[in-house]
């Protein structure tokens, strides 16, 4: 019993420390990083302390992969944002239509997860709720389809918290991708619904249900088919641009109806010429990192010829970073070209990074420290009395607790980096107790705890900053509780159509 309860209190103690005191992430990285390694060399688990500086090491390393991508992909949202080339495709994006329903489609399923697929940290509500708000819609709709719009999170950083995941949980990347892409499809048109409901009211949503489910399906769709045949770094990307492309078609469509079949060209034709020009500029670092990762993953000679340079490998910890095959890489030479693209000065290319150094300097520690927590745990077995008393308790009904355990990982940390790094050890360890398959798990983990995030208490106090709604902060994270708990309701019937085909 002791053992079990030592075992529970490092993720007791993370719980209580954010979710009571209210402390910062790194204050209770640090401190659970404390006790998880006395409670290690305490006499109940006697790891030898001359064993801790091992799960240390592999953190570390663990960790570098993060810096890697999640530098370079806030860096090119910073480059991009001093060239004004995010103000410019959101202005081209907001000004294509005055269609209410197709400005929230293309803002909150298409320019958000693109911006939260390359940059992640949540930096689409700070790009996309001013808009809304710019085109008319009220304070407290901006904010929730602003929140609802980080849906793209399994994939956000080019799939970070998903490559993690993978890593830590011991399964395959290709394996997760598709499977969070399948159990994300219904989830993509639910949020669909959601955000045209909060935008245009139940009336008019009803009259364009058709449209708004055929938007959810495609981004679901698409996701799931650059997961299956493309990849899973490429996913978030690939699905939002697709959103993009199909509503603005909606847009066209409906403008050649109403439009006279001979009508003149007239300065409003020039002009909407020239903006679909100057988008494309705007879009182009996007679509040269989209292009030159989708080759290195598609065409052998690329692909052999990145894995087999500079690839930096440590068997002793299992580790494995192909500098030139990474997404890190590909993220770079966006940056240098988005940088000769707009010909930024000297001191925009150095605020940029000092901006991008600011922002993932406390990311980068909390992450360490969730990891290293992670590792620690696994070290002293501890993971392992944990998924030996959750298969005892629960067997297979774990599978219902399991989109439960990664809810409160995402909604207490704010990021499915850390959450991963706390719980998906113990979801596939759990799995293979009771004889599931750990992908299933893995994926359900991925999956609650990536949306999870978007009730994050912390996201809630940024949506209603941006827009100055910080009064209404308790309504908006009840409303946002609501989408959680009905995203977490999808998920288990998911779980149970799965359980219930698996034993035909």
């Amino acid at each position: 019993m002791l053992e079990i309860i030592l075992s529970l209190f490092p993720i007791i103690i993370i719980l209580f420390m954010i979710f009571v005191l209210k402390k910062s992430s790194i204050y209770t990285g640090i401190v659970s990083c404390i006790i998880t390694a006395i409670i290690a060399i305490s006499p109940k688990f006697n790891t030898s302390i001359i064993l801790l500086p091992e799960p240390i090491i592999k953190s570390s390393l663990t960790t570098s992969i993060i810096v890697y991508i999640l530098f370079f992909g806030i860096l090119l949202f910073h480059i991009m944002e001093k060239a004004g080339a995010i103000k410019g495709i959101a202005s081209s994006i907001a000004s294509s239509t005055d269609d209410r329903i197709y400005q929230v489609l293309i803002l909150a399923l298409g320019l958000s997860p693109l911006v939260e697929a390359v940059s992640g940290f949540g930096l689409a509500v700070v790009v996309i709720a001013p808009i809304l708000l710019a085109l008319g819609f009220n304070a407290v709709q901006s904010t929730l389809i602003s929140l609802i719009s980080l849906v793209i999170i399994p994939w956000g950083t080019l799939a970070m918290g998903t490559i993690i995941g993978a890593t830590l949980g011991g399964v395959s990347l290709e394996a997760m991708g598709v499977g969070t892409s399948i159990m994300m499809i219904p989830l993509f048109v639910y949020f669909s619904i959601l955000v045209s409901y909060i935008a245009v009211g139940k009336k008019e949503l009803i009259k364009r249900i058709a449209e708004v489910v055929t938007i959810g399906l495609l981004l679901g769709i698409s996701v799931w088919i650059s997961n299956n045949f493309a990849s899973v770094e490429l996913a978030g990307l690939f699905g939002s641009l697709t959103v993009m492309l199909a509503v603005y078609s909606f847009v066209q469509i409906r403008k050649i109806r109403n439009r006279n079949q001979y009508k003149a060209i007239t300065t409003k034709n020039i002009e909407e010429k020239n903006g679909k020009l100057i988008f494309i500029k705007h879009i182009t670092p996007y679509l040269f990192l989209i292009i030159s990762l989708f080759a290195s993953r598609i065409i052998s000679p690329v692909n052999e010829y990145l894995n087999r340079y500079l690839n930096i490998s440590i068997s002793k910890y299992n580790f494995e970073l192909p500098l030139l095959y990474s997404p890190g890489f590909f993220l770079i030479l966006s940056c240098l070209f988005a940088i000769f693209l707009f010909r930024l000065n000297k001191k925009e290319i150095v605020d940029s990074v000092n901006l991008t150094i600011k922002k993932c300097l406390p990311v980068i520690i909390t992450t360490f420290l969730f990891v290293s927590v992670s590792e620690i745990m696994t070290e002293a077995t501890m993971f392992q009395v944990l998924s030996n008393l959750a298969a005892e308790s629960f067997g297979y009904f774990f599978v219902y607790i399991s989109p439960f355990i990664g809810a409160i990982g995402g909604f207490l940390t704010g990021s499915n980096t850390a959450s991963n790094s706390m719980f998906i050890r113990l979801q596939t360890q759990t799995a293979v107790q009771i004889g599931l398959s750990p992908v299933l798990l893995a994926t359900t983990q991925n999956t609650s705890s990536s949306l999870m995030t978007m009730v994050n208490p912390s996201r809630v106090a940024l949506g209603t900053s941006v827009c100055k709604i910080g009064d209404k902060e308790n309504e908006i994270q009840k409303k946002m509780g609501l989408v959680g708990f009905g995203t977490l309701i999808i998920i288990i019937i998911e779980l149970i159509i799965y359980t219930i085909i698996n034993q035909m």
